[in-house]
């Protein structure tokens, strides 16, 4: 069977390549260095932290993304099945880390055809910032994507105690990430350093109960944080629950060091977050044990 040659406009759906022109996007499609494969039914593509060197994109068949459970017997949780036009790897490569591992494993459902696209060639979309940027600057000159982030935390109480010189310097401290639909943001159990507010797209927070069923805690919107209980001081460090985007979604990466500086200001908002991590670890036991 024949695959029709790919359209650039094709990858630039792809949040990760939306950036770039169509002489880089045909760069890409004839790189020798990337290729179409055939994978057969029931074939493991990549697996749960081996190191990354390539992200994939489905032109034909279907693929499961599965998950290790944190239990003791180790078993592979479907939490995703993947068709023509989705795409998966690209997370591990989302920075210049040669050792990344992946985070998910992802194996055919039936025969697949699917674009390897080499890890050199996907850090050339993450160079050119993911999503398209502006090239003008608003009045205060601050770059249009920078005066998005500072509304956006403006308008969270979270926020608040922040000077007015640190918002205008928002750019300096907090990174806008674009990513793809179901991807993993955080995973359950591994340690955390930043925390993420959503600029656009939704997500959603889950565990695993004891039957290995997927049991969702929460589903986030525009405005609303994850990843902070981790942060906490006095905590483990370590992620409570898994987040994964619902579609593309841009989200704000703050880091732990920002948080820490906001609850060390602000004595009230370190209650009341402390008080939202009790009454979630209780809702996750409670889904676990189906109580």
């Amino acid at each position: 069977m024949t695959v029709k040659p790919i359209d650039p406009a094709f990858l630039r759906k792809i949040p990760i390549f939306s950036a770039l022109s169509d002489a880089e996007l045909k760069g890409i499609l004839a790189a020798p260095e990337n290729s179409i494969v055939d994978v057969p039914p029931r074939k493991v593509i990549i697996k749960e932290m081996e190191i990354a060197d390539a992200m994939y994109v489905v032109l034909e068949g279907m693929v499961d993304v599965s998950l290790r459970a944190e239990d003791n017997y180790g078993r592979d949780i479907v939490i995703a099945t993947l068709q023509p036009g989705d795409f998966f790897g690209e997370q591990a490569l989302a920075d210049n880390t040669s050792t990344k591992r992946r985070g998910v494993s992802v194996k055919s459902v039936t025969a697949a055809k699917l674009f390897r696209i080499d890890k050199n060639q996907v850090r050339l979309g993450v160079k050119s910032g993911g999503t398209p940027v502006d090239a003008t600057v608003t009045a205060v000159g601050m770059p249009p994507q920078e005066k998005e982030v500072r509304t956006l935390l403006k308008s969270m109480r979270l926020f608040q105690s922040l000077t007015l010189t640190e918002m205008q310097n928002v750019g300096s401290w907090t990174q806008v990430v674009s990513v793809g639909p179901g991807d993993f943001v955080i995973k359950e159990s591994e340690r955390g350093d930043c925390m993420y507010a959503i600029l656009d797209g939704s997500v959603e927070i889950f565990t695993l109960d004891g039957a290995g069923k997927i049991c969702v805690l929460a589903e986030l919107q525009r405005g609303n944080y994850f990843g902070e209980q981790a942060l906490l001081p006095g905590s483990s460090g370590q992620r409570s629950a898994n987040a994964r985007t619902n579609g593309v979604a841009r989200l704000v990466r703050i880091p732990k060091e920002y948080f820490r500086l906001v609850l060390n200001r602000d004595s009230e908002i370190a209650k009341n977050l402390m008080k939202i991590g009790q009454v979630q670890r209780i809702k996750k036991v409670q889904v676990k044990t189906g109580d």
